[in-house]
């Protein structure tokens, strides 16, 4: 009987997609395809910047960043900034996970603080990672406060690329309280992602706080969407956290790996 309803499910499933139809694969950005040409030459995935322009050529609203090469380049970054708190991660195709190798410091104004913590960065990268090819050092904003999501993209052998979609933080690693769907998306999908998850109370704001923007949230999957089915050369994506907001959201951390279709 649960086969049959799933079954039925499945039915009521494809004829609303065939009624609704997915949203197009995005066009290839020129500047993108370069990117990903030089990643496939070099062997690694893209780097935070590059997947982070990726997204932002695809109208994926993520915050101005700067890379500083050499400590020599932190003056004018933080000239640039202000008095922005500014976060700042390791640049290197060697060390995937920064918080693990200490490449990860937030909450940091003016020059001598970020001096401070570039020295300390590669002082901890260079102990986890010795033989690490560090480029340099991403800064960016501090995001406010908001609604911590999930999404990521893996391609399955079966069904294609299929997108996740979740609470971010304690709720994705305690509750594993996720909804996926087979890319390309329709916004019924989107939608549908969105409020399937059984902490969809939390979008909707409890304890005095605002809800969030579930249909900005919807339109971030689509673009999710797009981009995967535009660029074969994505094996996995993932944007962990997304600070979800009741006027937007804000992309904070961005990885792109590249697939075989990429390095072939």
């Amino acid at each position: 009987m649960r086969l049959l309803a799933a079954l039925g499910e499945r039915g009521i499933y494809l004829a609303r997609r065939k009624q609704l139809g997915p949203v197009a694969a995005a066009e290839p950005d020129a500047a993108v395809l370069a990117a990903f040409a030089t990643a496939c030459k070099q062997g690694r995935d893209l780097l935070e910047y590059e997947a982070r322009a990726l997204l932002r050529a695809h109208g994926v609203a993520v915050a101005e960043e700067r890379v500083a090469h050499g400590a020599d380049e932190l003056a004018g970054i933080a000239a640039h900034f202000g008095e922005q708190a500014l976060a700042m991660k390791v640049v290197s195709r060697d060390i995937l996970h920064k918080s693990d190798a200490g490449g990860v410091k937030l909450d940091l104004r003016g020059e001598a603080e970020l001096r401070t913590a570039y020295d300390a960065i590669m002082s901890s990268c260079r102990a986890y990672a010795p033989q690490a090819d560090i480029e340099g050092m991403l800064l960016t904003p501090m995001a406010r406060k908001g609604v911590e999501i999930i999404i990521g993209v893996s391609r399955d052998p079966i069904f294609g690329p299929v997108v996740m979609f979740g609470l971010g933080g304690i709720f994705v690693e305690v509750l594993e309280d996720v909804a996926f769907r087979s890319i390309p998306l329709s916004r019924h999908d989107a939608r549908s992602m969105v409020n399937q998850i059984k902490a969809r109370r939390i979008l909707d704001g409890v304890r005095g706080h605002v809800p969030v923007d579930t249909e900005a949230l919807a339109d971030l999957l689509l673009k999710v969407s797009g981009i995967v089915s535009a660029y074969p050369q994505i094996a996995e994506l993932d944007l962990n956290p997304v600070m979800a907001y009741e006027d937007g959201y804000a992309v904070v951390d961005a990885r792109v790996i590249v697939g075989e279709a990429g390095r072939a």
